[in-house]
């Protein structure tokens, strides 16, 4: 089991994130961004609770939404957004671990940070989640060789 990073994300924006391993192979800051954009686009599907994945050579990135009600200040209006969790994680990985690990996150982020911070968008807010985000994916980011060097080291 291996996952090269994880991220939240609100209307396109990284509010948190943690490397586990370089993903530029797979990923260059372009691509995230697309991904980004393209991830923001299923904010019009049906059902934001769905999981959703895609591979992309010898990996996988699974997406979960969550619907969050947020208050316009203008005009007092609620409208219901995602607050988007994504895994870029080797193919072989259990997606059963990391659906659990990424219901976890999102559970954890929205109890420790209000609606109010999450629409600042702004990243500084968040820095001390990737703490947990690197917690929450610890067991299952690691490559099997570097499991095993951490518990000898």
């Amino acid at each position: 089991m291996t996952i090269l990073e994880t991220a939240i994300l609100f209307e396109g924006n990284s509010l948190c994130e943690e490397h586990f391993y370089s993903s530029e192979g797979i990923l260059k800051d372009e691509d995230r961004d697309l991904l980004t954009k393209t991830i923001g686009i299923l904010k019009r599907a049906s059902s934001y609770d769905k999981i959703h994945k895609f591979s992309m050579g010898k990996h996988k990135i699974l997406i979960k939404l969550k619907k969050i009600e947020v208050v316009d200040e203008k005009n007092k209006e609620k409208t219901y957004k995602p607050l988007i969790i994504y895994c870029v994680a080797g193919i072989k990985t259990e997606q059963n671990h990391i659906n659990k690990c990424m219901d976890d996150s999102i559970t954890q982020f929205l109890k420790q940070f209000s609606i109010k911070d999450i629409t600042t968008k702004d990243p500084s807010k968040f820095n001390k989640f990737n703490k947990q985000l690197k917690k929450n994916f610890h067991e299952i980011a690691l490559k099997p060789e570097d499991r095993f060097k951490s518990i000898l080291f």
